[in-house]
Order: C-alpha cells, then structure tokens, then sequence
C-alpha cells in the first residue's frame, strides 16, 4: 500500500494512507508496546486476542483521523508550505554556496525544512483527539508525524528535481537537486534526516540552457567539496544557520534584514577539494 504522501503532476499530495505494514511495525517496537501495553491491560476479554483487538481499534482511530476532512486540508497546506517556506530558509547565514551567472546556488541541509514541519505538524496534530497528549498517544502522533516527513522526503526524491526540471522553492529560488546521503551531523537522539536540497536562486537573467547545464556542473563539484567539510565545521554551519533560521521566522523586519545581509557576506563559498 502507498503511504501517505506521494509525488503526483507536479506537486507533493497527502493521500490519507496508512500503511499498515508500517503501523504493525511500530506496534511492535518499544514505543508502540508502551502505548497498547495499558490498553490490552484494562481490557477483559476478546475473541480475536486482547493485543490483536487493540491492535484494530488504533488502526480505524488512526485511518479515519487521517482521513477527516479538516485534518487533510490542515496537512496538504503545511506539505505545500515544507518546500515553499526554503524561500525563507535560503537566507540563513554561513550556508554553503556557489554562483552561476549571477545566479546564487545554496546548499540547504533538509534538517532544517525537517524539523520546521515536525515541529507545524505535531501542534497541528495534537489537537486530534486520536493523537492528544491526555489519551496517551503522543507516542503514535511521534510516529505518524516523522511517516509523514519521511514521506514529504520521499516524494521530493521521486520528483528528481534538477537545473532543466526543477520543483518551485518559493518566490525567489527553485529546487535543482537533492541529495538524500550527505551526513551534516551524527545524532545521539532522534532522526538523523541526512542530505541537502540545491536552490538555484531566480533573477532577473533570463534561464537559459548555458545556465542550466553551469547550475548542473557547481551542483556536481559542490558534492565534492562538501566531503572535504571536517565535522565541527559542519556542526558551525548548522549552528550558525539555525540561529539565524529562528529570527527569520519569528520577526518578518528580521527576515528582511537577514536577507539582505545574506546577499553581500552571509552566504560563504564551499570549502574546494584538494
């Protein structure tokens, strides 16, 4: 079965799918155990197995939360906002860059689209009494809630987007690569969401192949360069770009100063190899 999200005619759609396969994993898992455990406890009897009986019931609960009317729209906006927010996001200091005929090309961790919609999709979700945090689902709203960024990531990848097919990246930049392996930090907690998207900035300079096959081959050196990063100069860009990522958020004169700072000394060149 499909999961929920999917790459259709141009444009990344919450389908409402639960995979069961997947569900019937996590039941299994720690978390999922935590959280059915209680429930087959206070239950008495049951034809079919306490543990399989609980097991269907959270599955209906999940489907229909993830099919309610308000609950997808809610979803579909925050997935159409995960790649048009990277207009945003491409002015955050210290990212990595190139220029291309007077084009900018930066390098964004997807960490940081990541976690933004993690965190939009979790306070989103708990107001569904299927996830709510006082029926003890917070765990099952964890899982439902990294599915569905495992799955905008997953789509994303599908739709390969490139210098002559790119995916929108808000008003002023466009996605022309992904990469999906590049280890920007090796966490002790929580989901490592690997790699980086490329965002060829739109100007007034007219798209022409010329620049599109130049944005093709700095896309090209740039994931060699990237390897030469050491690890704490990885961890000072994450660190310097989400600092700046929360005050281009928050305040909207903050942005705008931000992004116009990051268009003269903000953004540094990417480390050449040897």
């Amino acid at each position: 079965m499909r999961g929920p999200i999917r790459y259709s005619r141009g444009r990344v759609k919450y389908t409402g799918r639960i995979d069961r396969a997947a569900f019937a994993a996590w039941c299994e898992s720690p978390e999922g155990r935590s959280v059915l455990d209680p429930i087959v406890a206070k239950m008495r009897f049951s034809l079919l197995g306490k543990a399989r009986a609980v097991r269907r019931r959270l599955f209906r609960e999940l489907t229909a939360a993830a099919h309610s009317g308000a609950l997808v729209a809610a979803v579909q906006r925050e997935i159409d906002s995960y790649l048009t927010r990277l207009d945003t996001v491409a002015y955050a200091r210290e990212l990595p860059c190139a220029g291309v005929d007077l084009h900018r090309l930066i390098v964004v961790p997807r960490l940081f689209a990541n976690s933004i919609v993690q965190r939009r999709i979790d306070a989103l979700l708990e107001q569904d009494p299927a996830f709510a945090r006082e029926q003890g689902h917070q765990l099952l709203r964890d899982w439902f809630t990294l599915t569905l960024i495992d799955g905008i990531a997953a789509a994303v990848m599908d739709a390969r987007p490139s210098p002559k097919s790119p995916l929108p990246g808000g008003d002023a930049w466009m996605i022309v690569g992904v990469n999906d392996k590049f280890e920007w930090r090796l966490p002790l907690t929580g989901p490592a969401w690997p790699g980086h998207f490329y965002l060829l900035e739109r100007t007034h300079r007219p798209m022409t192949r010329a620049v599109r096959k130049a944005a093709g081959k700095a896309i090209a050196e740039m994931e060699i360069s990237l390897l030469s990063l050491s690890p704490s100069h990885r961890h000072d860009i994450l660190r310097q770009a989400g600092s700046s990522i929360e005050e281009l958020l928050a305040r909207p004169r903050a942005r705008e100063r931000l992004r116009q700072t990051s268009l003269t000394s903000d953004h540094r060149p990417v480390a050449r190899s040897s």
